[in-house]
């Protein structure tokens, strides 16, 4: 079987490329996982490609998503760490790749992965971002032990940073929504809805239930200033950074604030401030309270 040809330099630069312009426009994950599995395998001249997860929690890798021949074998599989103590410290602890090959006598791979997968070469690359390792890329061929060159691992090696920054910024997005979650449920046992102001109290955010009880989108009123959009005093819009000792006023405040409808709706406003950093107030959020008698008053 005559060797495949050399990859060229347009070829993976191309390649290259566009997987780093998925990882800025791609809005899913998995469309772009399944991508890079289909090209990776011909930056390294090989016909198989896997992307692994790690589970820090269980010290696992576990199998997100695989392309090529006999590649289902790939499917469900997942193997702990500690099966494979010196390939684990390499990936885990060092952030380098390893070339790992069935018939290695350190057995670097778990030999039931080896047998399953019909394993003859392999090189895996860390999957690495902002220093914690997310995964690993596997590249193999199906058909024969590969010979990787240096210039393939460090093409697969960029497209592993590229994959890392995708899978990074996927789970702080899935963080950012439950936290965002996690602060609606609170609200909302204790208020009637939080108005999210800056410094200049312009409006930055309305929750759901700020949304419903004012008629309001945070789409509508977003960079507008707290007073206007109310049809309160800017004295009253201010009235949050009467200073005490240590910031703004914990003392409730009754304000008639307009609804999107014209109509009035009278709320106890208690403000309270974010801090950043080094202390100081960066945001206010306005923790609103239907006043009795009003049609959103809490019962």
């Amino acid at each position: 079987m005559s060797a495949p040809e050399e990859v060229g330099e347009t070829q993976i630069l191309a390649a290259l490329l566009g997987i780093a312009e998925m990882v800025g426009e791609l809005t899913d994950t998995a469309e772009l996982l399944e991508a890079v599995v289909r090209i990776a395998p011909s930056l390294a001249r090989v016909n198989r490609c896997a992307i692994l997860g790690y589970d820090d929690a269980a010290k696992e890798f576990r199998v997100s998503v695989f392309f090529g021949p006999g590649a289902s074998a790939f499917e469900g599989l997942r193997f702990p760490a500690a099966d494979m103590p010196r390939l684990a410290q390499r990936l885990l602890d060092l952030h380098l790749p390893a070339l790992v090959k069935a018939d290695a006598k350190d057995h670097a791979l778990p030999p039931a992965v080896v047998r399953r997968v019909g394993l003859r070469s392999a090189l895996l690359v860390p999957l690495v971002c902002r220093g914690r390792v997310l995964g690993l890329l596997w590249l193999d061929h199906s058909e024969r032990s590969h010979y990787f060159t240096s210039k393939e691992i460090n093409v697969v090696q960029g497209v592993a940073t590229s994959v890392a920054v995708a899978l990074d910024g996927a789970a702080r997005l899935d963080a950012l929504a439950l936290e965002r979650r996690r602060f609606e449920a609170l609200a909302r046992s204790v208020a009637d809805g939080v108005i999210v102001l800056d410094r200049d109290l312009r409006i930055l955010d309305l929750d759901r239930s700020a949304e419903d009880l004012l008629g309001w989108q945070s789409s509508e009123v977003r960079g507008r200033r707290a007073h206007e959009v109310f049809a309160i005093t800017e004295a009253e819009a201010g009235v949050a950074w009467t200073r005490s000792a240590d910031g703004p006023s914990p003392a409730a405040k009754v304000l008639h604030l307009r609804s999107r409808d014209r109509g009035t709706i009278p709320c106890e406003v208690l403000a309270v401030p974010v801090r950043g950093g080094s202390g100081e107030t960066v945001q206010v959020l306005y923790v609103l309270r239907a006043r009795a008698g009003s049609p959103a008053a809490r019962g």
